[in-house]
This record gives structure tokens, sequence and C-alpha cells, in this order.
């Protein structure tokens, strides 16, 4: 891989400008087809083989006009009653039954004492059905279906969209998040490079191809489905990783050009040493994500698929973009300082031959003599030290910090935990005033009559309706509705809870397990809240599922990564403890309500089944991305010096300020998306944000260098049989050039006999 990375760093060189214009032609062809073809963001949370979708399956064989997408559209008199608008009322109505992919529209005052005006009468609904997705339908069609609503509000009723309709043209605009991301992004690099031109080039790389990887998604968008909330979290991932892959480069080259190495060269080196990093660092990412495909359930999967395509591409141009952009800079990513100390040594008549080398490895030694001198080096020495209570203290945090996973309720979201500024939420709290919380979650009971005389059935179906009012947890029960061939009816129940209650659930389940198997015909609990319930709880089964799968997939890059179970090993533990703690944070701020007003949340959700699922795949893979980049230098300093507690120093020195800016840069990236209205994307952006805190400071800065120091050379082993088997990548360079290149053989070549190792830490290493 190296000698592969390194001819493309090469290539990129000496082709930047070839490079960069295959990007911007890329960048803007992505835009136009996606323009012109690119597809829609539809949440379908169906769940194949699920009771509810079979009940989908048998209404959209016998009973189309029953097997829509439903909506509401809410009517509210702030005076008087919506009966002295009903011709206003029933105008809308049929106005709306009119428009594209509306199946049915039924006003509520069609009849007189309808169930669907309340009982003071300032409040009634209308339901309207589609045969697309409401979500799917964009700006413009709401704008019809303002204009075919426009007699009712000309008469005076507020008008507002519940249910399917309240998703009509709710497109996501994150524009103020990337804004403020991106510029908090800026002022870090500036405080860590010193330089406009270094802190820059990560963050066009990011621009370039979070913008590639989008419109790309947006294409397969015509071919497949993804959720409305796919573009969200691939930017929000998008823009962490690229940003650090960028700035792992940037690091590294401008360490070699202090080192005095050439540009080109050193371009090379770091492409084919922190570019082997980016490509197992971001592989391992990309397959984690991909592993959500393990649940099952095609939302899921495809909310992995979007984030995996964006995170391909970022991958990608931190390998070609990123070196193409510095080697156009040349010397202007160092620092002002750096560049004048190089500018003196040149006008001075510079070196050549022999006496270039020498200097180079002089700079390298003094390099690491610089590492193991700093604040971090000094930190992971002393934590090296006495690796056992660190470990036990920064175990019991984490632990600590899990306590509230324990306690996790998943379940749904329903539109009450929207921002009163949507119509969906005004419309959710005007059907919970008037109706009560349940009617903003009906269940449809499915009805697949038998075969015998149609007063039988009507016998069959009065009775049910009679056992489902009996129900405890029933408010209401409609009168069933029969199709035109007498097979098939459909009963809509209303609970007294809101859609996001765990007593809906559970009402869920009883009527399934306990009051409908009673009835002498097939029966099917279907409808949104039911879809919902089976999509919560095949997403449960599947987590054990994906957890084994994420971890051996990540365990077998590790081990072929670094040549060591045991790394892979310790990796696979502190990851679990880091995400175990990221879980509890999320519950404890979101479940609990512990300052989850400083979000704009008001008050306590369940957690959607898919956020631990897809934090997960996230967090354990941006948590191999900074156990890549740490221990592949503590592995270059192992292979130099055979101490472990002096390799653990310089690699904690040399990393520890990229690392954690590259933390820092993912916090605030993240935590900025906490801006969007929606819940989950909130979850989400607090979770990872938490978790990249936790695992960039308590595990790769306290737990990772107890933990190596306790090892000892025992880290690094590999039985001999699979040691035969696998591929060496060799992430910092060859072993041979490793050793070339210590400090202690400053001509470069490699030592023979045993000698010391630095002036202040002598370590005896033997080569043979």
């Amino acid at each position: 891989m190296n000698a592969l990375l390194e001819r493309l760093g090469r290539l990129v060189v000496r082709r930047h400008w070839v490079v960069i214009g295959a990007w911007v032609v890329i960048l803007v062809a992505l835009g136009i087809l996606r323009s012109a073809f690119g597809g829609t963001y539809v949440n379908d949370y169906t769940v194949p083989g699920s009771e509810s979708a079979q009940g989908l399956d048998v209404l959209q064989k016998e009973f189309p006009s029953q097997s829509g997408y439903a909506g509401q559209i809410v009517f509210h008199a702030k005076t008087g009653k919506v009966s002295d608008q009903t011709t206003a009322v029933n105008t809308a109505m049929t106005n709306v039954s009119k428009l594209p992919h509306v199946l049915t529209a039924v006003s509520p005052l069609a009849s007189s004492n309808s169930p669907a005006v309340s009982k003071d009468g300032t409040i009634a609904y209308g339901t309207a059905s589609w045969d697309v997705v409401p979500a799917s339908l964009d700006t413009e069609y709401l704008d019809t279906l303002d204009t075919a609503v426009q007699p009712a509000r000309a008469a005076g009723l507020q008008v507002e969209y519940g249910a399917g309709a309240g998703q009509i043209g709710q497109a996501t605009h994150d524009q103020k998040s990337e804004i403020i991301g991106l510029t908090c992004a800026l002022l870090l690099l500036l405080f860590m490079f010193g330089s406009i031109v270094a802190a820059i080039i990560p963050l066009i790389s990011a621009v370039f191809s979070v913008g590639a990887g989008l419109s790309l998604v947006g294409l397969l968008a015509a071919a497949t489905t993804f959720p409305t909330t796919a573009p969200t979290v691939a930017t929000l991932l998008g823009l962490g990783v690229a940003i650090d892959y960028g700035l792992f480069l940037v690091a590294r080259h401008r360490e070699q050009l202090d080192h005095g190495m050439g540009v080109g060269d050193s371009l090379a080196k770091a492409e084919a040493t922190s570019g082997a990093a980016i490509v197992v660092a971001g592989g391992t990412v990309v397959i984690a994500i991909l592993g959500l495909y393990v649940s099952g359930v095609p939302f899921v999967g495809a909310l992995g698929a979007a984030s995996a395509v964006v995170v391909a591409v970022t991958m990608l141009a931190a390998l070609t973009l990123v070196p193409a952009f510095m080697s156009v800079a040349k010397n202007s990513v160092r620092s002002l300082k750096d560049q004048r100390a190089a500018k003196a040594r040149d006008n001075s008549g510079g070196t050549s031959g022999e006496e270039a080398r020498r200097d180079e490895q002089e700079a390298i030694a003094r390099s690491d003599a610089a590492h193991e001198r700093s604040a971090f080096a000094r930190w992971g020495r002393m934590v090296s030290d006495r690796p056992w209570p660190w470990a036990i203290l920064s175990v019991g945090v984490l632990v600590v910090l899990a306590i509230p996973l324990f306690s996790m309720r998943l379940g749904q979201l329903d539109a009450g935990t929207n921002p009163t500024s949507e119509s969906s939420r005004r419309a959710y709290d005007l059907i919970a005033t008037g109706f009560g919380p349940g009617a903003n979650g009906p269940l449809t009971i499915v009805t697949s009559l038998p075969k015998q005389s149609s007063q039988d059935n009507q016998t069959l179906l009065s009775s049910m309706q009679t056992t489902l009012q009996k129900t405890p947890g029933v408010a209401s029960v409609a009168p069933p509705s029969v199709n035109q061939s007498g097979n098939t009816a459909v009963t809509n129940v209303i609970p007294t809870t809101s859609p996001q209650d765990a007593a809906t659930t559970s009402l869920v389940n009883h009527l399934r397990a306990d009051v409908l198997p009673t009835v002498k015909a097939t029966t099917y609990v279907a409808g949104a809240t039911a879809g919902y319930v089976d999509f919560t709880e095949k997403t449960a089964q599947r987590m054990p599922w994906l957890i084994a799968a994420v971890v051996a997939l990540s365990f077998i890059l590790l081990t072929i990564a670094f040549r060591s179970v045991v790394i892979a090993t310790k990796a696979a533990i502190l990851n679990l403890l880091s995400v175990g703690a990221a879980y509890g944070v999320v519950v404890a701020v979101f479940q609990w309500g512990w300052g989850s007003s400083l979000v704009g949340i008001s008050e306590k959700l369940p957690i959607p089944a898919f956020v631990p699922m897809l934090m997960f795949a996230i967090i354990f893979g941006l948590s191999m991305d900074y156990e890549v980049f740490l221990l592949s230098r503590v592995h270059e300093a192992w292979m130099q010096t055979k101490d472990s507690h002096r390799s653990v120093a310089i690699g904690i020195g040399s990393t520890a300020r990229v690392i954690t800016t590259a933390a820092a840069i993912m916090v605030v990236v993240f935590t900025s998306f906490v801006l969007d209205p929606d819940p989950t994307v909130k979850m989400l952006a607090i979770g990872m944000a938490a978790a990249v805190l936790i695992d960039a400071s308590i595990v790769r800065m306290v737990l990772v260098p107890a933990v190596m120091s306790l090892l000892g050379a025992r880290a690094w082993w590999m039985p001999r049989w699979l040691d035969r088997i696998t591929p060496n990548l060799q992430l910092e360079g060859s072993v041979e050039a490793a050793l070339a290149t210590s400090p202690s053989s400053p001509t470069g070549s490699a030592p023979e006999t045993d000698e010391q190792i630095g002036p202040e830490h002598p370590v005896t290493v033997r080569r043979t």
C-alpha cells in the first residue's frame, strides 16, 4: 500500500493542476446532473415481512383507496365554530381531492355528527391520502396545497397540515450549521498551523468532497430510497472526517518540510504514511456504516449508505486534492517563522549530498526530542509511569457516563417534538386539544374476511368493534369500512395516548397478542404508528448483530494494519466503552431531560431506534481514526526504540496536538448541527460530539497510554501462523526505513550492535 500511495503522491505532485481541474469538473458536473436527474428523500419505515407491512400489502391489493399515505387537514375556528364556515371547508377539501397524487379527501363536515369535529365544534380535521409518500412532494406542491385550502383561510379559519400532510415540502436547510462549523474549524486550524494557507487547504477539500458526495447521493436517490435526514447526517459526518483527513496530511507534510525534506519527496512520503492511515481509518468508517445493512431494515441501511458514499469521496479527495493543493502552495503551508528560517539556510548556500542527509537526520532527532519534551509527551509519560491508577480512574469515568444507557427507552418521535414554527406541530397540538393525543396516531386494523355471508361478516366486524372499544388504552373505534368485494375491512382505532408514548406501543402489542387472535379472521395492526413499533422492534433485535459485525470487521482491519491481535482487541474494548459513554450522554440529555432546553428540546423524549444503531457505526468508525493515527506513530517509535514507555511518549508527543485539534474540529462541526429543528439530528449531533470528546480525551490521552504501558512488548504480539498469512500494510513505512531514520543512527545506516538511543532515556536496541 505504501508504494502504491507514494506513486500516487508523486503523480499528483507532477499533475497538480490536472487534479484540481478534474475535481472542479467533477463537482460542477455532479451538481448539474443532480439538479436534472436527482431523486427525492423519503422516510420509509416499512419493515419487510412485518405485520404492518403485510397489512399494507393486503390493502394495496384488495382495498387500494385505503392503502394510501394518510394526512390531515386541520381547521380551527378562533371565534365561533368550524361549522359556521361549512361551505368554505367543503370547498377546500374538494380542491384538495383534485390535486395530483391525492387518492381521497374527505371533509369533516360531509356528514352530521362527524367524529372528525371536536365536541366544542372549534376544531375539525379532514382526512386525505396520497399515492406517494407526502414527504417526497416538494415546496411547489406545498404551494398548490396552500392554494387549495385558501377558501377556508379566507373565511377566517386557521388551517394546518398534520400527519403525512405536514411533511410536504419540508426540505432540510443546514447552511447555518455548515457555516458555523467551517468558521470554527478555520479558527482552530489557524491556531494550530499559524498559516492561512495550511488552514484553508483542509476546508477547501472538505467543501469539494462533501459537495460532490451529496450530489452523488442525490443522483442515487433517483434509483433507490434515502431518508430525509440522509443528506444532513452525511454532511455532518463528511465535513468532520474531510477536515480531519486533510489536517493529518498537512500536519505530516509540514513536519517533514521542517526536517529539510523537499516538497515533492515530502508529499510522496506523507501520502505513503499518513495516507495509508487515512485509507485504513476511512475504510473502517465506511465498513462500519455499511454494516447498518445488518439491521435488515431498508431505512437504516440507506441512511448508512448515504453517509458511506460521502465518506468514501472525502477519502479520495484527501488522497488527491489535498496533496495537489499542497503542491501548488509549496512552502507556503509552513508558518512564517519556519519559512524565514528555511530561506536563510538557502541564502547561506545550503548543503548537499551526505551533509544534507546528515542535517535531515539531525532535524528528525531534534524533532523527536522536542516531541519527548512536549507537554503532551510529559503527560503520556506520567500516565505510563502509573498506569493502574489512571486506567482504573478513566474506566470508572466511562462507566459512570454509561449508566443512563441501561434505562434507554427506544420509541417513536411524533410531530409533538417539532418546533411550533412548523405546521405539523401546530396541527398536532390542535388535534390533541380537540380529540385527545391518540388521534395523532390512529391504528389501522386490516381484516381479511372469511368466505361467508355478508351478514355473518358484518356480525364478526360488529363483535370485533365492541371488543376493541372495551380494550384498555383505546379511546374510540370507528365503524369498519368494507371493500366492494366484501373480503377486506378496515377499522380505525384511536388510542388514549400519543404515538410516542410507551403505552401506545404496549397497546399495539396487546392487540396483536391477546385481543385480535380471538377474532375468527386474519387481522393485521397496520398504519404509521404500528409500522414504527415494528421498526423499533426489528432494529432492537438486530442491534447485537450489527455490533458483532462491525467489531469483527474492525478487528480484522486493525490486525492487518498493526499486525497485532492485542492492539485490535484493545481497540475494540476501548471503543465499546467510548460508545457506551456516548449513549449515556444522549439518554441523560434527551430522555432524562438534563440540559435539553439548551439544544431547543422542551420535553423528555424516547430515543428513535435507529439513532443508537447509527451512532454505534459512526462512533466506532471515528474512534478507529484516532486509534490508527496515534498507534501508527507509537508503532513507528516502538520499531526505533523497543521501549514501550518511550514509544508512547513519542507517539503522543508527535500526534496529540494534531489529534486534539482534529477532535475539537469534529466537536464544533457536530455541535453546530443542534441548530437543525429535527430532534433526531440534534441527538446525533450531541451524541457524536460527546463521543469524539470522550474518545480524544479520556480514551486516547489516558486509557491508551496506560494500557500500552501495561502491555509493554506484548502489545505487538501476533501468532506466528497468523503473521504468515496476514498482509503487511506498514502504515508508517517499512520497518527498515523506520530503523534507518532512527535518531540513534544519524548517518542513516542500520546499527549492527547494541547502542544507546537518546541522551535522556537510554534504551538498548539490538539489530540481528
